[in-house]
């Protein structure tokens, strides 16, 4: 192993799927929404023009990074887009506002990067068209670029196959301006951020059942509200693996979400026998957070991510898969086949990266299994697929190796992290990053 730790006390910015729903959920009220701690991440700047294309103004504060004013007319002051909603590499601005914009009389035509255009979008549009939207797409069925004609919509109930917070989202913004309830059931526990701001911002909803939600149409005029995004739990992921797997280390993350559908990183290196703190718990504007601090324990042992698991920490399979390789044993990921549809086939590039580290990798239908060893070799092409996740998670392989690798590209990591590179500087002790 190299001589590398990971030292100091630092918050990662804002949660990004936080930042996303205050941005858009803001369209639902009448008046200001003051947000502090706003994701930088790209992603969430496509969701801000977004919203403005929508008669939203969204201003940043120059003399503090984070914080945003936005001005809505509400829901029946929004205007017709004269301009292509571009939602750039994010998944979630293009499927939650397809959501917001289908009970609105106009019609919104959505677009994004390459990337974005071959994700599936039909398991949102899909659903809203069951509630009368129109939804055509411009060239290939199923894929961005693609309209939505709103109209007057019908509440629905829906038993969704897969634990998406980002459908769920979209259906409950629609159900929102439908007429009758629009019920959405999960088939398992996924992050409840549009729940915990629902409360926060006071739209009414009901939980019948598990893992359900049930909301009616909303009659009245929502004001506007104050909310504190805390920092990012899938950023700071990069950073706990890199301290867990690193002699020496001693790092704290302040202020981190811990929302209950959020933790999977946390869960599975405590498994794995990692030195976990989470301290001063408190809440902040509805959402559980904290400040995690992460000591070198010795060599991590083996574990398996279940398929249940997976909703939790989709994104921080990649890096966890470091961990994995790491191990004293073996580290089994299963049911996350989800992984195949982010912003690269994520299952294909870490076996194909993990292989040419020099670990020993199995890759599976739904997964893959390493056998742990305790040194990963290095000196490889770490390929990103320009998928900001895995260039991220190259960084941290390149500080782990015993020899360095040549990372394809970081520029996509401005994508969720624009300062990743500069805050592992700070807190990267015995090697320098890769030029």
């Amino acid at each position: 192993m190299t001589e590398t730790s990971l030292h100091g006390s630092f918050a990662v910015p804002g949660d990004k799927s936080i930042s996303h729903r205050a941005l858009i959920f803001s369209a639902l009220c009448k008046g200001q929404v003051t947000i502090t701690g706003l994701s930088p991440a790209e992603d969430c700047q496509s969701t801000a023009q977004c919203m403005r294309e929508l008669g939203l103004t969204v201003t940043a504060d120059p003399s503090e990074p984070g914080r945003y004013t936005v001005v809505s007319p509400g829901l029946k002051g929004l205007k017709a887009p004269q301009n292509l909603l571009d939602a750039g590499n994010s998944g979630t601005t293009i499927r939650v506002m397809s959501g917001l914009v289908a009970g609105l009389p106009f019609t919104s035509r959505f677009d994004g990067d390459e990337s974005l255009r071959k994700r599936p979008m039909s398991r949102v549009l899909d659903l809203l068209a069951q509630m009368g939207a129109t939804v055509s797409f411009d060239a290939k069925q199923g894929c961005a670029p693609f309209s939505v004609n709103g109209t007057q919509l019908k509440g629905k109930e829906f038993n969704l196959k897969v634990a998406s917070a980002q459908v769920q989202t979209a259906l409950l913004l629609a159900g929102l301006q439908a007429e009758g309830s629009t019920l959405v059931t999960l088939p398992e526990i996924a992050r409840d951020h549009t729940l915990r701001m629902f409360r926060h911002m006071g739209v009414p909803y009901t939980e019948p059942g598990e893992n359900s939600v049930q909301v009616e149409k909303l009659e009245k005029t929502l004001g506007g509200f104050t909310i504190a995004v805390p920092a990012d739990i899938s950023s700071a992921a990069f950073f706990m693996v890199g301290a867990a797997c690193l002699p020496g280390s001693d790092l704290t993350l302040l202020n981190c979400g811990m929302n209950q559908g959020r933790t999977l990183v946390i869960d599975v290196l405590k498994r794995m026998g990692a030195n976990i703190e989470v301290l001063n718990a408190r809440e902040v504007s509805c959402e559980p957070i904290a400040d995690i601090r992460v000591r070198y324990n010795g060599r991590l042992r083996g574990t398996t991510i279940h398929g249940g698991e997976v909703a939790s920490g989709v994104d921080e399979i990649p890096i966890l898969s470091i961990a994995g390789a790491l191990c004293d044993g073996t580290f089994t990921v299963e049911g996350a086949e989800e992984l195949r549809h982010k912003e690269s086939d994520r299952l294909t590039a870490i076996t194909n990266n993990l292989s040419g580290i020099g670990a020993t990798v199995r890759p599976t239908e739904d997964g893959f299994v390493l056998t742990g060893q305790e040194s990963l070799q290095g000196g490889s092409t770490w390929s990103t697929h320009l998928d900001h996740r895995l260039a991220m998670t190259g960084l941290i392989v390149n500080a782990i190796c015993k020899k360095p690798i040549k990372i394809e590209e970081t520029e996509s990591i401005k994508i969720s992290y624009p300062t990743f590179q500069q805050d592992l500087e700070k807190v990267l002790q015995g090697s320098l990053l890769p030029s």
